[in-house]
């Protein structure tokens, strides 16, 4: 599971789905793995950056990510299923005052500040706009175009309260962002039973329907 915005809303989910009993009060701690030896399943909550890693390598056999990660860093992961939570979507966004994408993207040395380098690129290669000089930051891009060091930033917009609040308005999107369920290629070959089962119980959890009365026997 990620820290962070998704947590509260994947632990839902997966209380909905069986796997975990215990309320939001009990992570809210700096204890980062949690055993649950009823139904032989551990939970590891780590940075979101990290989950389709501990993943990929096996060190768990699947994960809650934003898609937002998966599409800047792809991983060898199995995708099985939207899970219809952390719902946002990363967007261009400049300065109030000009209109049309046309206008923004016209400039002849075109700086864009993001954290999302790899979906920036190969945004602005599918638009044929090759002008562009991408600025890499690690944290409060609404400030890259307020203080002068770029035309444009490519960000991740919830409510754009943030923007409005930075004199910053939307121009286009990026991509729609959610968060999915990824699995281990090796575990969904030696486990998938259980792997089918997780997956089917998050699928009832999303639609509110009952779930099986099947146990976990096996441990993940």
């Amino acid at each position: 599971m990620p820290k962070g915005r998704i947590l509260t809303e994947g632990l839902d989910l997966l209380r909905k789905s069986g796997y975990i009993k215990h309320p939001d009060s009990d992570y809210d701690s700096r204890r980062l793995i949690f055993e649950y030896e009823d139904d032989d399943v551990n939970l590891l909550i780590v940075k979101p950056w990290d989950v389709p890693t501990f993943v990929e390598y096996g060190a768990a056999d699947a994960g809650i990510s934003g898609k937002d990660v998966l599409l800047e860093k792809p991983k060898n992961v199995y995708e099985p299923l939207d899970l219809g939570i952390g719902r946002c979507k990363i967007v261009a966004a400049a300065k109030k005052g000009l209109s049309g994408d046309a206008m923004h993207y016209s400039k002849a040395n075109l700086r864009i500040a993001t954290k999302y380098v790899r979906i920036a690129r190969e945004f602005f290669n599918k638009k044929g706009v090759s002008n562009v000089q991408i600025i890499k930051l690690y944290g409060n891009v609404e400030l890259a175009p307020v203080s002068g060091l770029c035309d444009l930033i490519v960000d991740l917009v919830s409510t754009g309260e943030t923007l409005k609040q930075n004199n910053l308005i939307p121009i286009e999107d990026v991509a729609l962002v959610t968060s999915r369920l990824i699995v281990n290629r090796a575990s969904l070959k030696i486990n998938p039973e259980e792997i089918s089962f997780l997956i089917n119980n998050l699928k009832k959890a999303i639609q509110n329907e009952p779930l099986p009365e099947k146990k976990i026997r096996k441990k993940l």
